[in-house]
């Protein structure tokens, strides 16, 4: 079974009790670090919401005034939540949700995709790929669907070895991580509410050790790395122990 077929898998099984996970205090920072990158405005704009799942950050795009939000997820479950939650809302075209491999060319999917996007979200989509192959598929999309001068937002992993990864003090934890080729795999348990969620990671070095190379490859420049301590809950004295839960980051598509 690749990394894809088992996200899909994994995420069809948890899609109905995933959207706990933005309570988390993990998942509270990781919405700040988003919102910080994005500066809180997207009015008018059009984003695509790589692995964008149940919706999570495309309600909150949608919230920062962007025109409208694409999802493209591996999980038909999860994107069932996605429209579930809109039509509830009595939204309709706001966001649109997109079954597809975002590992893969999304043009062959035949997809009623925009042509190109302000703004390009790929959020932990690079913590199912055991692959580099599979990365430079994820990193192609982005690069294809990215308008020349718009902004690329992502949350990685960061160390998975880290001790906060070890206690989940901030609502994640780690069962076991195992080395593969290029990086480890390891199993992740979010604290969510009513019952927590779990499944398989797999995280390449060359994510979660910061490098540049693959954003360079498809045109990103200006790549800022923004530490979970610029999160409103990263301040005094806790700053140090939120630094290796995980890293958001943007890009911007040269012109």
């Amino acid at each position: 079974m690749t990394s894809q077929d088992l996200a899909k898998t994994s995420y069809d099984e948890v899609a109905t009790a995933y959207d706990g996970y933005a309570q988390t205090p993990a998942g509270i920072i990781e919405a700040q670090l988003i919102a910080n990158a994005l500066d809180d405005n997207l009015s008018g704009l059009h984003v695509l919401d790589l692995g964008g799942g149940s919706g999570i950050h495309a309600r909150e795009c949608i919230e920062y005034g962007a025109e409208s939000v694409d999802i493209v997820d591996i999980s038909p479950e999860m994107l069932k939540v996605a429209s579930s939650i809109e039509e509830s809302l009595g939204r309709k075209d706001k966001i649109r949700a997109f079954e597809a491999d975002a590992s893969k060319p999304l043009s062959e999917y035949g997809l009623l995709l925009r042509e190109s996007y302000d703004v390009v979200m790929a959020n932990w989509i690079f913590s199912h790929a055991d692959k580099r192959s599979t990365l430079e598929g994820m990193f192609a999309n982005i690069g294809a669907y990215l308008k020349p001068g718009g902004i690329f937002v992502g949350i990685r992993d960061a160390n998975p070895l880290s001790h906060n990864f070890q206690t989940g003090k901030y609502g994640v934890h780690v069962k076991w991580v195992k080395e593969i080729e290029g990086g480890v795999k390891y199993w992740a348990v979010l604290h969510c509410k009513p019952e927590p969620v779990e499944f398989e990671v797999s995280s390449l070095e060359i994510i979660y050790g910061g490098s540049k190379e693959l954003y360079e490859d498809v045109g990103l420049t200006e790549v800022e790395e923004v530490p979970l301590e610029r999160s409103f809950l990263g301040c005094g004295a806790c700053c140090k122990e939120v630094t290796h839960v995980g890293f958001g980051g943007y890009a911007v598509q040269g012109d």
